[in-house]
């Protein structure tokens, strides 16, 4: 038999905040919107590494590695713009999506920095 619990008892973990008849309490509250800059502060990093090896590339000229630099600058191209989407859409995500794309953005961080090793490691003639 259960009991009937007493309405002055309270939980003191949940911590009761008044209702704002303007939210939805169903729809999950941004609590990431603060990171934003932090994001786009990584994105710009990741942007001024690759203009840096557009620099390299340029100068190379025709050389016969070129096809190989250029592969190498297409992947990067391609990490950069995973990392944009993600820093993009990570603030205002809540949740598991919030953790994906937090995952998304650092495997393209981390493929950038393993595309760079293999970029250091072609030689230019």
């Amino acid at each position: 038999m259960s009991q009937p619990v007493s309405k002055g008892e309270s939980n003191p973990l949940v911590k009761a905040e008044p209702r704002n008849p303007l939210k939805n309490p169903s729809y999950p509250q941004r609590v990431h919107l603060h990171e934003r800059a932090h994001w786009q502060e990584v994105l710009k990093t990741v942007e001024d590494r690759i203009a840096k090896a557009r620099q390299k590339l340029d100068v190379i000229g025709s050389g016969p590695n070129r096809a190989a630099f250029e592969h190498l600058y297409c992947q990067m191209l391609g990490a950069r713009d995973q990392v944009a989407d993600a820093a993009k859409r990570m603030p205002t995500e809540t949740g598991d999506l919030y953790a994906e794309d937090r995952h998304r953005l650092e495997e393209g961080v981390a493929a950038l920095d393993r595309i760079f090793k293999r970029w250091e490691a072609q030689p230019t003639s």
